[in-house]
């Protein structure tokens, strides 16, 4: 059997959440629909846009303006072109090189990103916001000391940024000092208390730590985004730790109501299975859950020993075998299968 925390799954991995549910024929009607609605309402302003640059070819707002909306659309490469045209027009004003600089990491151009965010420092040499920007690039290529520096070298400039000290938890949290992560964490929530992504990160830090404290962190997120799957994942889980389990139930139906996919319908079948012994809606949640992810062997497991339970040992057999064909070195599986057979 799975361990409880094992059980919780993809805690670490929460940005990474996607819907695996298939599209029924009036899903896709609606989708179809709503694409050509924001491809008629993308024409309708790039005209526009387009319409008075024809008039004043030299105007860098309406360039910075039309690579905000490339940007908006996806397509980083024309929003860089458009930002450098701006630039040409005018190279004085930090914004354009802030905005080059946003566009040019979202490609992975680090090098590049840094050198706009230098040539910020060199007209604006007192901005805030490049200083953060480095230490973000400094972070990504973990290089630690310099993201701090870049961090304390803006908070220098401004005590109550409190992305500078989000920052400086990141770099805590990467280097492993989970003590100053959730400090820093908190002082950014201090300067800025609505600061979702900090409660975010304070719940899961808090998590192995103190399950009620992380719970209220993870609650304020959710009273600021109360229809983020990562939020209510993160909750679901803590609820689950915690052992308030019909409130996890319950977040894991919230989740579902907006976008099911596997792991709230296994969670779901572990509740069942291990704290509330109620095998059948178990069985029925691992079904779903093998049914969006038809290579989910921990569910073929875990259900094979509901199975087991409820006394159909044939079923179990055959989940038990689903598991090691799609993992054949699962040594649980293998286990629990050579001793059901020896029944």
């Amino acid at each position: 059997m799975m361990t409880k925390f094992n059980a919780l799954l993809f805690l670490v991995s929460l940005l990474i959440i996607t819907s695996c549910g298939s599209s029924t024929p009036k899903d896709e009607v609606k989708n179809d629909q709503q694409e050509d609605q924001v491809v008629s309402e993308k024409e309708k302003e790039f005209k526009a846009i387009n319409e008075q640059l024809k008039n004043d070819v030299n105007n860098a707002t309406l360039y910075l303006k039309r690579a905000n909306l490339y940007k908006k659309y996806g397509d980083l490469t024309s929003a860089v072109g458009d930002v450098d045209r701006a630039i040409k027009v005018d190279s004085t004003l930090p914004a354009f090189y802030l905005l080059k600089a946003e566009l040019l990491k979202s490609q992975n151009n680090l090098k590049e990103s840094k050198l706009a965010l230098d040539k910020c420092l060199q007209i604006d040499n007192g901005n805030v916001t490049a200083r953060i920007e480095l230490g973000w690039l400094a972070l990504i290529v973990m290089n630690h000391k310099q993201a701090l520096d870049y961090a304390d070298a803006a908070l220098k400039r401004n005590i109550y940024s409190a992305e500078a000290y989000y920052l400086k938890g990141m770099i805590f949290q990467d280097k492993g000092d989970t003590t100053l992560a959730i400090s820093s964490f908190i002082t950014a929530t201090e300067q800025e208390s609505n600061y979702y992504d900090a409660y975010i990160q304070l719940g899961l830090l808090n998590m192995p730590i103190d399950l009620k404290l992380a719970k209220g962190y993870l609650k304020n997120a959710l009273d600021l985004k109360p229809k983020s799957l990562e939020a209510l994942y993160a909750y679901a889980v803590c609820c689950q730790e915690k052992e308030d389990y019909d409130e996890a139930i319950e977040t894991y139906h919230t989740i579902l109501s907006i976008d099911a996919y596997k792991e709230p319908f296994f969670n779901l079948g572990f509740i069942h299975q291990e704290f509330l012994e109620n095998y059948d809606v178990a069985i029925e949640n691992y079904t779903k859950a093998i049914n969006l992810e038809p290579s989910y062997f921990e569910a073929y497991y875990n259900r094979a020993k509901c199975y087991e339970l409820i006394d159909e040992p044939k079923l179990a057999e055959a989940d038990y075998r689903a598991a090691l064909k799609i993992n054949p070195t699962y040594d649980y599986a293998a286990i629990a299968l050579d001793k059901l057979l020896k029944k």
